[in-house]
């Protein structure tokens, strides 16, 4: 598998590991390569991870690989998702589903393990119930993508006051250019606390929006994502 190195890129905010893919496979399998050296460095060093997962249709191939593989130990791994649609149990659109049609297919993680809001509640206490989860635990590794106008985990922007709350975790987003409007996500700081990061970007569009980002001197209320590559431990696995 052709990987363009794993290159440093650096400016007067950003750090952060890039590994550049060809094809749609090499993208695939480097970003579960990674997820599964980090997977298997946090159960090396504290016996389980817990794992922060994005939906959308970038990670969705890659979420299937990793669940394959036979390296790690998924009895010691924890699921989360770091933002969901307010939709049913089993909707089409659903990030908690989308992780069940493709990692969950394989690997073999305890249903006690999923840490999923209950969006069969009402919104507040959904979210209630999903900050209490995270009242003693912390995701170890967090998986995002960014959106075309550069949300990530569903904060839009402008980012919201509540975003950038560091006295919560989970809180309630709202959007007007997708077809499901009402959103629960992790917090800004709460994400930027995660220790290891992975951004999965794929297609020329995300690309494009990546740089612009890079290029533009706004701060993390216009691009969320500069909260996240002010922390340490980011890794952006990209394809064309």
């Amino acid at each position: 598998m052709y990987i363009n190195s794993i290159n440093q890129f650096t400016n007067y905010f950003m750090d952060y590991a890039q590994i550049a893919t060809d094809t749609d496979q090499e993208f695939i399998m480097g970003s579960s390569i990674i997820l599964t050296s980090l997977i298997n460095a946090s159960l090396l060093e504290k016996g389980a991870c817990l794992i922060a997962l994005s939906g959308g249709s970038t990670p969705r191939e890659v979420y299937t690989e990793l669940g394959k593989s036979t390296e790690i130990d998924w009895q010691n791994v924890w699921l989360c998702l770091v933002d969901e649609r307010y939709v049913p149990a089993g909707d089409k659109d659903s990030n908690a589903q989308m992780i069940r049609e493709t990692l969950l297919k394989s690997a073999n993680i305890p249903e006690d393990h999923l840490i999923f809001p209950d969006t069969s509640l009402p919104i507040d206490e959904c979210i209630d119930q999903y900050n209490k989860a995270f009242e003693n635990i912390k995701p170890d590794i967090v998986t995002l993508g960014l959106g075309p106008d550069g949300h990530i985990a569903s904060i839009f922007p402008p980012v919201t006051e509540a975003a950038m709350d560091r006295g919560t975790q989970i809180i309630h987003t709202e959007t007007d250019i997708f077809d499901v409007h009402d959103r629960i996500s992790m917090t800004l700081p709460a994400i930027a606390r995660i220790e290891s990061t992975v951004f999965m970007l794929k297609g020329e569009d995300k690309l494009k929006v990546w740089e612009e980002m890079q290029r533009s001197t706004d701060n993390s209320k216009r691009w969320p994502a500069k909260a996240i590559l002010q922390s340490s431990g980011v890794t952006v696995v990209t394809s064309k």
